[in-house]
């Protein structure tokens, strides 16, 4: 405990971005909770494993100032720098998120006594082979498991050697009463910049752009929808390592009128609003943040079933869905709901409702609950 009789808690993460990215979903996460912990209670410390990056930049610039170990990921140094950091703040709990964190963080906690979790943000369906011994000899050390969906929860289970009565579902959540107000002049506006046509609908694609996003899938799509809807229009948010990929195919097949990268946008909550639908294509998910950011928003949407977008969302109720991959399905559930104002307020409806089950609130408060339950062990 510190001089105020807090517990110390550690969020080590692997990093704050990915290969080119500016920010991952996890950063975004680390935005919200950081302010929202109980101060009364807990003082929270952030520690990225990688070292300082643009992204680490980002995270000091929303007003949080993280700590930094800045050794590769097999580094046994990083083992020694987490001890000292853990005497010198008198650390009492690492949550820790990504291998690299968990492993030197399982092991910092064994040999300084102290409870580790471990929190699953991806079903990655499988384990590096160099891992997986590290994995099973690292199971017992966890003290408890949040798993960001229950096909995570699986995944944490068969593939990474956890206790099922450990492993936890916690579905990340959002703030919901911190929807940003735009008014619809500034909508308008950034419509007319990005070159789309008065009365033509808006569809967007937010996060990294990575390869199991589903980017091109979605723009496969869009020429299917073209063939009818020649007005339809995609805007893509975000950056990330296949960025070139993405805009290779856009150039190759004559897209540039019709899809537009805006690239990372700090604003990206008032950009979706600008939106008319918002289309989640990947192939392999957690529950991304940019889901509840839709649902907040009341954006109705168009999304594969992968993952913990399957589990939250309810085909024909709050979206229209699609198994990852099926593209020509992703291309009909696009143009129906282009083609159905009636459909797209429906969904927007039921959606206000489902929000409501995942306040980013509760999700701080059921984290706070293990920290308690755990250093009282």
């Amino acid at each position: 405990m510190d001089d105020q009789g807090r517990h110390t808690i550690l969020h080590l993460c692997e990093h704050f971005g990915g290969k080119k990215a500016t920010f991952h979903g996890v950063a975004r996460l680390f935005q919200w909770w950081m302010p929202n912990f109980d101060a009364a209670r807990f003082r929270v410390l952030l520690c990225s494993r990688r070292g300082w990056d643009k992204a680490t930049d980002e995270m000091q610039a929303s007003g949080i100032t993280p700590l930094t170990l800045g050794y590769g990921k097999l580094d046994p140094r990083n083992l020694f720098a987490l001890i000292r950091l853990v005497r010198k703040e008198r650390i009492d709990l690492i949550h820790a998120h990504g291998y690299g964190a968990c492993t030197w963080g399982r092991i910092a906690g064994w040999l300084m006594r102290i409870p580790v979790i471990v929190h699953e943000h991806c079903n990655y369906h499988t384990v590096p082979l160099p891992q997986r011994p590290a994995e099973w000899l690292l199971a017992p050390l966890t003290a408890h498991t949040f798993a960001t969906s229950e096909s995570v929860r699986q995944f944490c289970i068969h593939k990474r050697y956890l206790k099922p009565e450990g492993v936890e579902t916690l579905y990340n959540g959002i703030l919901v009463t911190e929807s940003p107000a735009v008014d619809s002049e500034w909508i308008a506006q950034l419509r007319r910049e990005n070159g789309v046509p008065e009365g033509a609908l808006l569809m967007g694609v937010v996060g990294r752009i990575e390869g199991h996003k589903g980017l091109i899938d979605a723009m496969r799509a869009l020429q299917l929808v073209l063939k009818t809807n020649p007005n339809a229009r995609l805007w893509i948010v975000g950056d990330g390592a296949y960025e070139n990929e993405v805009r290779a195919f856009i150039s190759e097949n004559k897209l540039d009128e019709v899809v537009r990268m805006l690239g990372f946008r700090r604003d990206v909550r008032k950009v979706i609003q600008a939106f008319d639908l918002q289309v989640f294509p990947s192939h392999e998910e957690a529950t991304p943040n940019t889901l509840f950011e839709a649902m907040v928003a009341g954006l109705p949407a168009v999304a594969t079933t992968a993952d913990g977008q399957g589990e939250v969302l309810e085909h024909e109720k709050t979206a229209l869905l699609c198994e990852p991959g099926d593209i020509e399905r992703l291309a009909a559930n696009m143009k129906r709901m282009l083609d159905d104002s009636e459909l797209r307020k429906r969904l927007a409806h039921n959606l206000h409702g489902l929000v409501k089950k995942f306040d980013g609130h509760a999700t701080i408060r059921r984290m706070e609950d293990v920290y308690v339950q755990l250093l009282k062990k």
